[in-house]
Parts: structure tokens; sequence; C-alpha cells
């Protein structure tokens, strides 16, 4: 439970104009309900009609969100943030909806009859079924139920599908909102402003299940050539049929391969360099598709690819930076480091962490790009010999005043960073992280 409010807490962090829209939008409902409070009201059923519209406006700020916009990307200031809230208002919906369950019910409801009352529970079994399944992986999954541990260990391929139902709960709460909540019958303004959140949240869900993929553009690719590191991780080269992909360094795709893996899509950060004609990824063996993809992929392979996506970009940043990247987060560093040129003005410290040495990528491409610009300092540590990086180790030596820190890698390592710099005083509007895990 701790580690859900933390989910909830800002950190002190530095405020985006998308993350202070977000907070005022919350708190100005709330405050419009008790402003517009009908008369004869009941106190406990109208505080449970309020968590109830709440819970809605914030789905629905979750569901907008997950469009993944590029005004919503450029108004909080980078993905990474933009996942970031994603949980944060799932999270407290999905809170709310306790009191509203308990506190709605309180008093008699001459509305609450017919199919209102089925629909919302429709809407609270399946908004928490899949809130508690998005959240499990967060959990320390020992502690809890055999079920919840089961859905901390779900893959992927298995939360993708139910977690896209979300908006037909919310559907199913707007509509019993409109049905059975005597507020909304009393107060058109209050009505008027629950359907605009509702329709907002709706129309964002059908955007994202079916208009995005007419909207966004996908790009033919072919398997040009496939190797395999280590037992774990398999390079894909992708040519392009057709016209190629435009991005820049650090950015994500979507991408999907045909043959015997299914059109299936997931995110995988980019791990060549915008000039080169070929589109490489590397993609790690962590679930059911992926480590169907070590064994199945072939030369010739057809793929498709949508984006690009992100905002990962160390430009953005001062001129001393720190980067980090762990396991399989190294793909986008490699993108940053093949776009290096004669005008690379960084003061970079690069620290690569990987568990054990075989699982190291790019060791030779690394090396070469520490050889050709003295201000990228590489450093390679295996953890098994050198014991776990730290952000007091990445540190140790360097002023910290003017220092951006670039991460991408595990959700635990990547909070630890940000905690262990926070504590030395680097300000949170200089930690900048590549969201490792989508959900």
């Amino acid at each position: 439970m701790t580690r859900i409010f933390r989910d909830l807490a800002l950190r002190a962090e530095e405020p985006t104009p998308g993350g202070v829209a977000l907070v005022t939008v919350a708190v100005a409902n709330v405050v419009l309900w008790f402003v517009s409070r009908p008369p004869l009201q009941p106190t406990g059923r109208f505080i449970g009609e309020i968590c109830g519209a709440e819970a809605v406006l914030l789905f629905s700020c979750t569901l907008l969100l997950a469009t993944l916009l590029p005004v919503i990307e450029r108004a909080f200031s980078g993905l990474d943030r933009v996942v970031v809230w994603h949980r944060r208002t799932a999270t407290a919906g999905l809170l709310l909806l306790v009191p509203h369950w308990a506190l709605a019910t309180s008093s008699p409801d001459s509305y609450a009859t017919g199919i209102g009352p089925l629909l919302g529970d429709l809407a609270l079994l399946g908004l928490l079924v899949l809130s508690v399944w998005a959240l499990a992986p967060t959990l320390r999954a020992a502690r809890w139920p055999g079920p919840i541990r089961r859905l901390a260990r779900t893959t992927y391929e298995h939360w993708l599908t139910p977690h896209r139902l979300t908006g037909i709960f919310v559907a199913s709460a707007v509509a019993h909102g409109s049905i059975v909540d005597p507020v909304l019958h009393r107060s058109t303004l209050l009505r008027v402003v629950f359907l605009t959140v509702g329709a907002v949240g709706i129309a964002s869900y059908l955007y994202r299940e079916l208009i995005a993929r007419f909207v966004v553009p996908i790009y033919d690719y072919r398997v040009a050539d496939v190797r395999t590191p280590n037992d774990s991780t398999v390079e894909v080269s992708l040519e392009p049929v057709r016209r190629s992909l435009d991005f820049r360094p650090g950015q994500f795709v979507v991408l999907s391969f045909g043959g015997t893996t299914g059109w299936q899509r997931h995110p995988f950060s980019v791990a060549s360099a915008p000039a080169d004609r070929r589109l490489e990824v590397a993609i790690k063996a962590v679930g059911d598709y992926t480590r169907d993809l070590h064994g199945s992929l072939r030369p010739g392979d057809p793929a498709k690819i949508a984006g690009p996506f992100g905002g990962f970009d160390y430009r953005r940043g001062g001129k001393e930076q720190i980067w980090i990247a762990g396991g399989i987060g190294i793909t986008p560093f490699m993108s940053w480091i093949r776009s290096l040129d004669d005008g690379f003005d960084r003061d970079v410290a690069f620290y690569y962490s990987v568990a054990h040495e075989n699982e190291a990528l790019y060791l030779d491409e690394i090396e070469q790009a520490s050889k050709e610009h003295p201000v990228f300092a590489s450093h390679l540590v295996v953890a098994d010999k050198d014991g776990f990086l730290t952000a007091d180790k990445a540190a140790a030596g360097r002023s910290l005043a003017d220092v951006w820190v670039y991460m991408c890698g595990p959700p635990p390592m990547t909070k630890a960073f940000c905690d262990g710099f926070r504590r030395l005083g680097v300000r949170r509007s200089r930690l900048r992280w590549e969201q490792f895990a989508a959900r």
C-alpha cells in the first residue's frame, strides 16, 4: 500500500504545464461540486457522489494521457512524466471508488433502479480489476495474496489486451452516474460538466483504439539482419521497403513483425542513428512475445513501424551530464552515441550497468566513441564483479551544481537513482529518464 501512495506523491518535483493543468482541473471539479450543491442532499451520499465524479474525471484523464499525442508529451516535458501522471490519475481514481461505493448508497435514492446500478457494478468491478492488474508489478508481490502475485508476474502480452478495456468501463461509469446520481438530476451545471468530462475520456479511448492507427503514419520495413549477442537478446536491423522513418536520437517506435509472430505491437527504443538507412532495435527476451522473437525472426520477415514517440533528448539539458544505462536500457543511448559528431559540446560521464559481463552490448562502439570524443567518458559496471552502481558512485569526484542526469533501465533502478541524486542535491527538473515499462 505504501507504494501506491508513493505513486501519488509529487516528491517536490519541478512543475510542468501539464501537471499543473491536471491538478487544477481535479481541484476545480471538487470545488464546483461543493459550490453547486443542490439543497436537501444528504452529506454522506453527496460526498460519495463527489468521489465518483472525481474518479470519472481522473480515469478520463488517464485515457487522455494514453493517447500519446505530441501536445500532451510537450505539456508534461517528456513521455516519462506522461506515464507517471497516467499512473497517478489511475491510482487516485481507483482509491476514490472505495468511498464512492461506501457513501453513495448510504441514503435512499429513487433513481437507483433498473440498469443504472448494474452499469455501476460493471464499472466498479472492471476498473478495480484492471487498476490492480496495472499496479500489481509495483507492489511487493510476496506480501500479497496468490492472485495478486500472479498478476504481478504476468507478461506484457497478457496484460495489454484486457488493459485496453478500460475505456468501456469508464463509459459504463459515465452512463451509471448520469442515470442514478440524484445530484446530477438536480443540477444542470454539474450534469453538463460530468457528461463533458466523460465524453473527453470516451473520445480519447475511441481515438486510441480506432483512429490513432490511421493518424499515426505506418512505415513498412523488412528484417535485414538478425543477431543474437547472448542468450536473452536479439539485435534486429530493419530495411525500409519504401520511405524510411524520420526520428530524433533517443525516441522509440511501436513495432510489429509479421510471419509467425502475428503482428503484435510493442514499443522498442531505436538504437540506430537517424542518418542510418537501416533502423536497429535490440530486444530482450522478457515475455512470451519477445522470447518467441529470439528464435523465430528471420531476414526477410515483414515489419510495420508506427511513430516515432518520446522526448528523451540530451540536447535539452545543460553542458554537464551523467548518462546511466541499465541492461537493455542501452538502446536509446546507442542512438545518441551513434549520432555524435564534431559539434558534440556536452561533458558526459556515461555509465553502462549490467548484471553479468556477457549481457553488455555494443562495447566496441562505446569504446570507439570515447576515443573520438574526449568529453565522453564511458564506464562499464558489471554488478557481479563491481557491485551495484549507485548515485554516489556515479557522482564521485564530480560537482553536481549544474549536472543533468539521463537514465534508462528497469523502473526500480531509475527510482533508486532518482532518489539518490535528489538526496545529493540534483534538482528534479534535471533528472530525466526513459520510462522502461509502459505499465
